[in-house]
């Protein structure tokens, strides 16, 4: 049976700056926050403090309007018969919905993640606050105009020193500026968190500086790298050659499939996709790197539904374009990573994942100029914290071997 709308609206309230780590999604400043709202008001919900699926949206009266407005959608949904349909009109800045846990959650070896689909480009962000009035924000990058999917969500920042295991509230926004926006949101998840925070190095595009550049980076460090080539690129000039490849994964570098060519699947036919996925996973079993061929960087950082059902098909996990530090993959074919970070942005990075007990995918694609050097810093910082053990450099054998969610 198909349930009534719920729907409540909220007036738009004065927002403050921007995150300097982020776009203008992230204006979500402590002064414009509800904290000192009275708690009474806010709905209450009996805690559940198994890891799992928390919230299917099928009952909205446990959250609160922060801005913008909430219905249930029952045309659309990723679980059950409906989800929450978030919106903020062109004259509101953002839509922003809470839901307060009725005791404090505790959030130490958990992160939330959760199915989002938009048909804007905006990029949702979930916030945990704790007693204290202390927050984490966490955000994800979600294509417009696709399907459902879950989302691993990364940090972006924090606001005081948030202490996870007294987790009050949860909230989850998107901005919207001058534009009308309208997100989807469904099933809620808390996933586990590694014990200690995992890192992997990854490079793109079969550049021969790769080969280069990068292995000499690396080559002072028992770190393990991974390389997606485009396969019918090897070889060819300005690319790694076979040999080269050989070399990486005999220093123990895994040498994973980036597609048959460097250039987007998204757009394009479900044939033309199996056929360069196929390919590529073709190439490597044949040449002797059979060991990546289970492992994908999304050419571009693009995707569309055809090319992540392929990926989700024919790998163990699929590398994209998003934010870095999550918890153990919810969703495999899209594990976010962080694409041409700075030194100064990586070693936030490292620091917040060693703090955490995150997962961070460090990518890079062209090494020449700024790039490699940020590289060489990033790779000296990294040293420092994985001899000091609080982080582990792995490879993405290690991911889906034991940091994919199984509920």
């Amino acid at each position: 049976m198909k349930r009534r709308a719920y729907l409540v609206t909220a007036a738009a309230a004065t927002l403050g700056g921007c995150s300097a780590l982020s776009n203008s999604e992230t204006s979500d400043e402590p002064n414009d926050d509800d904290d000192d709202d009275d708690d009474s008001s806010d709905s209450q919900d009996p805690i559940d403090e198994s890891a799992g699926s928390f919230d299917q949206f099928d009952d909205l009266s446990m959250w609160t309007v922060m801005e913008g407005s909430l219905e249930l959608d029952n045309e659309r949904a990723f679980v059950g018969e409906q989800s929450g349909r978030m919106e903020a009109t062109e004259s509101e800045r953002r839509v922003m919905i809470k839901r307060r846990f009725d005791q404090p959650r505790d959030l130490s070896d958990e992160f939330p993640a959760m199915a989002f689909a938009t048909e804007q480009d905006v990029n949702p962000i979930v916030q945990l606050t704790d007693t204290d009035g202390n927050r984490l924000l966490l955000q994800c990058d979600v294509p417009p105009g696709l399907s459902f999917a879950q989302h691993d969500l990364g940090i972006i920042r924090t606001d005081g020193d948030p202490d996870l295991s007294s987790i009050a509230h949860i909230k989850i926004s998107a901005w919207a500026g001058d534009r009308s926006v309208t997100v989807w949101c469904d099933d809620l998840h808390f996933v586990s968190r590694p014990d200690t925070g995992k890192v992997l190095l990854q490079f793109d595009a079969g550049d021969e500086s790769t080969a280069t550049r990068a292995r000499s980076a690396l080559s002072d460090y028992d770190f393990p790298a991974t390389a997606f080539v485009p396969t019918d690129y090897v070889g060819g000039s300005g690319y790694v050659s076979r040999g080269q490849l050989e070399t990486l994964q005999s220093e123990g570098w895994t040498i994973a499939s980036g597609s048959t060519a460097s250039g987007g699947l998204a757009g394009r036919s479900e044939s033309a996709q199996r056929d360069r996925i196929q390919g590529a996973i073709e190439w490597l079993e044949s040449n002797g790197f059979e060991d990546g061929a289970s492992y994908f960087g999304y050419p571009l950082n693009r995707y569309d539904e055809t090319t992540m059902a392929l990926v989700e098909e024919h790998h163990d996990i699929g590398f994209v374009g998003g934010y870095g530090g999550h918890a153990d993959l919810l969703n495999p074919a899209i594990a976010p990573r962080a694409v041409g970070s700075s030194a100064d942005e990586a070693k936030q990075l490292l620091d917040q994942t060693a703090k955490f007990r995150t997962i961070t995918t460090l990518n890079y694609v062209d090494l020449s100029g700024e790039s490699g050097a940020a590289l060489e810093e990033t790779l000296s910082y990294l040293s420092d914290l994985e001899s000091a053990g609080d982080l582990e450099v792995v490879g993405p054998d290690d991911i889906a071997s034991n940091h994919v969610y199984d509920g």
